[in-house]
């Protein structure tokens, strides 16, 4: 009785076990299922860039001297023409007293020369004048000494004596008429206008006194303009509208000429640089968009820029890990909706290059080897079947399938799933759209949704 009964239990049991197992079998699978559809396919990969200014100046003192005060800090903001920085003046400022009353003393030195020379004039006139006088005596005596000389009143002595006396006051008068005129040029010189006697009245000659006066006047000029000039430099206002970065020297410093005192960095003209691999930046041309990240604490704020220059040639760059690598720099002019940037700001640049229009791609964990292949499993007629494909371009997600599938293709998302086997019926637990679009800022972005 107690072996009947043992028997009928395990036929039950098996029984159970072979239904269960049945209906096991018969159940279908739930998998995550992908709808392939053309899409676009880019190669994305991203690089840290560095927000710069194309506007910065360095500030230098063009003249040396102590610091007297130092009228910014780090950081703050200036507009053009702000003081920046006062240098002392006051050595220079007593030069120039000095070379101001330099130029009144040679002036009045040129004025008492002329002065002098004036009075010069008027006595070398009188002393004419007085030579003529007397020359017209002489001449007068000489006459009556020759009517007397024939009368056979007085000897011929007394008649040569007579005649030598016209002579001798003859050449004294043409030594004083010559030195006159000396006197005159020197004094034409000043514009002075001198009356005389016959041909030495009015006389306007430039002469060497008064050149002399004028160069030496001149040089003064010089001296006084330049230090004017160094009194002005002394007081350094901002060249552009902009922010302190950094100041070099501190207040009551003394600085040499050509001292690098700070740099300004200007409000517009931002650029990003970013730093490729030379393996990288083989794909990036100038004019190609890219996407801009900023990182913040709420949201990632995604706007994009412009390539504008590639770099001519490699540099050293030291990677995180301290690894030297050779890479280029590409300048990037952010656009569209700019968020507040600042110099040295570190923003994530995305590049999507090698665009592939109108491809299927599904991605990289559908895939698994299949007889020194690829393969996918597929859902056709609602059971599973593998598809041995042939691969394309990779992405760091996806993988173009360039043989083996067609548009509306339903792919199993997870080859690994348990129970999965061909001809396994198969149902789908999920489903979305599938797309690839562009988003809002206007950059290729592919995602990869499902749908049953």
């Amino acid at each position: 009785m107690k072996r009947t009964v043992k028997l009928v239990l395990t036929i039950i049991i098996i029984a159970v076990v072979a239904v269960y197992a049945v209906f096991n079998a018969k159940k279908p699978l739930k998998a995550e299922l992908i709808e392939v559809k053309p899409q676009t396919v880019s190669l994305v990969f991203k690089e840290e860039g560095i927000v710069e200014t194309t506007l910065d100046r360095p500030v230098y003192a063009t003249v040396s001297g102590e610091i007297v005060n130092l009228a910014v800090k780090e950081g703050q903001r200036v507009s053009r023409g702000d003081l920046l920085v006062q240098i002392d003046t006051k050595d220079m400022e007593y030069q120039l007293a000095q070379l101001k009353a330099q130029r009144k003393s040679l002036e009045g030195q040129e004025k008492k020369s002329f002065q002098e020379i004036g009075q010069q004039i008027k006595q070398q006139q009188l002393a004419i004048e007085e030579i003529n006088r007397q020359l017209e005596k002489s001449r007068e005596d000489y006459a009556k000494a020759k009517s007397l000389y024939e009368a056979g009143a007085i000897s011929k002595t007394e008649l040569d004596d007579a005649e030598s006396a016209v002579k001798q006051l003859e050449s004294e008068l043409s030594q004083q008429q010559t030195r006159l005129e000396l006197l005159l040029e020197q004094a034409g010189s000043a514009g002075i206008e001198i009356s005389g006697s016959g041909s030495t009245g009015n006389a306007k000659v430039n002469t060497a006194t008064k050149q002399y006066f004028q160069g030496m006047i001149e040089a003064v000029d010089a001296q006084i303009k330049q230090l004017e000039h160094q009194i002005e430099s002394a007081r350094i206002t901002a060249p552009i509208e902009g922010v302190v970065e950094e100041i070099y020297v501190k207040e009551k410093a003394m600085v040499p000429p050509q001292t690098e005192l700070m740099k300004i960095i200007g409000n517009e003209g931002l650029e990003v640089n970013a730093y490729l691999l030379t393996e990288d930046v083989i794909y990036i041309k100038e004019g190609m968009k890219v996407a801009l990240i900023q990182k913040r604490k709420d949201r990632d704020y995604k706007f994009y820029g412009t390539v504008t220059s590639v770099a001519p040639s490699a540099v050293e760059k030291v990677s995180a890990l301290g690894m030297i690598e050779r890479r280029v720099k590409v300048t990037i002019q952010p656009g569209g909706n700019i968020p507040e940037l600042r110099p040295g700001y570190a923003l994530d640049v995305e590049f999507s290059v090698l665009s592939q229009e109108n491809k299927l791609a599904v991605p990289k964990t559908c895939l698994f080897p299949y007889e020194n292949g690829d393969a996918l499993w597929i859902v056709k007629d609602g059971r599973a079947q593998i598809r041995k494909v042939t691969k394309g371009m990779e992405t760091d997600e996806l993988v173009v399938i360039e043989q083996g599938l067609k548009p509306g293709d339903i792919v199993i998302k997870n080859p690994q799933l348990e129970g999965l086997e061909q001809g396994k019926r198969v149902i789908n637990y999920s489903s979305s759209p599938s797309s690839a679009n562009f988003s809002r800022d206007g950059m290729p972005s592919v995602s990869h949704p499902r749908r049953v």
